[in-house]
């Protein structure tokens, strides 16, 4: 390394847990590096005395340091940057500058840290306004306040300048309080069963492991009335989940898979997810009753080859085309003239009741069956008795957890979280839960007599 005089003093952090987070951040293999955990663990200044420690010593490299908001940046994380620069003797206005109108740090050797805010813009879904700088490597404040496509455009602008000429991996650092998105699924949970990709790593730090925290923070901590936050930022629980606005709590979801009690119907019944823009895959279910005894999780197939699946498997199964379902979005509107008899679900389409009263207080008809069948599994009256890989097991309790309601602070009409919102918090669509409710609508249909049709 091109340590000059007086660097090598910033590798003398105050605890083992920084030490230990330093030493992944200049390994060779580590190109991405979740350091989480609960609130106090020094993951900030880990931060700044990384990006001080590569500016000083790598002439000429840029990096950043982003943040869901740039006020929250420049009035948190940047004053931390001041103090660790304070603390080791490195002077604002003799060896680097602060330039408050367009946000970046500038080193006496050309070094630069730029200051960028993550905020999710509608225009600008994809953070293509990040498409042109080029970077040696950066930094993700507050990780569980950003959206994923963040997070993977940033990838693709890392490794780019000077990398090369000083041997620079390139890296981005993240770090994070836990949280149940991209971060659980990417990072938090491989991590617990040892099967990370080699050029990643997570390390969780806690408020213990910080000798240096002001007196009376952890007290703070600990009298925080919100125990699902306590959990998070006290202990550091990837796993506790309290959202009020979840319409499925989390011992439901694992109960779903084991409510041997549930008993099959008369009917049987078959809901398709059919793969659309963005996914790479559709989804098929067969019911008996409220049993879920057959899952199918078949690549993305043209048209014709839907088709003939789920005609071959209403034939094996013996499912009437009256109790199939089927997405009426995107390549599903291609079955309509096939599927003659199937419902074909709409998901903006109104909902199904036939009083008014009742009809406006639903959203739309997807959000009044997610409702229904949050009910369902909350009530411990369904079963997911269909053989499942652990892998997608865990993927499918990452989707429900994220069926939640987003119209739980206003006094509107009754609406989930949109499927957009959801990809970017878990990063990718949620297929399995939109097959699954669609079992809702067979309930929430009526005949003529307004007798249900279960």
């Amino acid at each position: 390394m091109l340590w000059k005089s007086g660097v090598t003093d910033l590798l003398a952090v105050d605890f083992p847990k920084q030490k230990e987070a330093l030493d992944i951040l200049v390994d060779k293999t580590t190109n991405y590096f979740a350091l989480g955990g609960a609130a106090g663990g020094g993951k900030s200044w880990a931060g700044c005395v990384w990006l001080m420690m590569n500016c000083l010593s790598y002439p000429g490299t840029r990096w950043f340091i982003g943040r869901e908001e740039l006020k929250r940046l420049t009035e948190s994380t940047l004053e931390t940057f001041f103090k660790v620069a304070s603390h080791h003797g490195i002077e604002i206005n003799r060896d680097y500058k602060y330039n408050g109108q367009k946000n970046f740090l500038k080193f006496t050797n050309g070094s630069q840290i730029n200051m960028l805010e993550l905020k999710f813009l509608p225009s600008d879904p994809l953070y293509e306004r990040y498409g042109s700088t080029e970077y040696t490597g950066g930094w993700i404040e507050e990780g569980g306040e950003v959206h994923f496509d963040a997070y993977d455009t940033l990838k693709s602008r890392i490794g780019r300048q000077y990398n090369d000429k000083y041997k620079l991996p390139k890296k981005l650092l993240i770090t994070c309080n836990p949280k149940k998105n991209w971060l659980y699924t990417y990072f938090y949970k491989p991590s617990t069963k040892g099967n990370l990709p080699n050029n990643m790593a997570f390390l969780q730090s806690l408020v213990t492991d910080n000798p240096r925290i002001e007196k009376g923070y952890i007290d703070s901590l600990n009298n925080i009335q919100n125990e699902a936050k306590k959990q998070r930022l006290r202990y550091g629980n990837w796993e506790y989940d309290d959202d009020p606005s979840a319409l499925i709590d989390w011992d439901s979801i694992q109960d779903f898979f084991t409510n041997e009690h549930v008993l099959g119907g008369h009917k049987n019944y078959m809901t398709a997810d059919i793969a659309m823009q963005g996914s790479d895959r559709f989804v098929v279910g067969i019911w008996n009753g409220w049993i879920l005894t057959h899952i199918y999780i078949i690549a993305k197939s043209d048209g014709k080859e839907v088709l003939e699946t789920l005609r071959t498997l209403s034939v094996k199964h013996y499912v009437p085309r009256s109790n199939i379902a089927f997405d009426n979005d995107g390549l599903g509107s291609y079955l309509s003239g096939f599927l003659k008899g199937a419902y074909a679900f709409v998901n903006g389409s109104r909902p199904v009741y036939d009083n008014r009263r009742e009809q406006d207080k639903y959203r739309n008809l997807k959000t009044q069956c997610y409702f229904h069948f949050a009910k369902i599994v909350t009530e411990k009256s369904a079963w997911f008795k269909a053989k499942l890989s652990q892998d997608n097991r865990e993927l499918l309790e990452k989707e429900m957890s994220w069926i939640k309601n987003r119209s739980i602070d206003t006094d509107n009409v009754m609406e989930i979280l949109r499927k957009q919102d959801v990809k970017e918090a878990i990063g990718r669509s949620p297929d399995l839960t939109d097959m699954l409710m669609m079992r809702s609508v067979f309930d929430l249909k009526r005949t003529r007599g307004g007798v249900r049709t279960r």
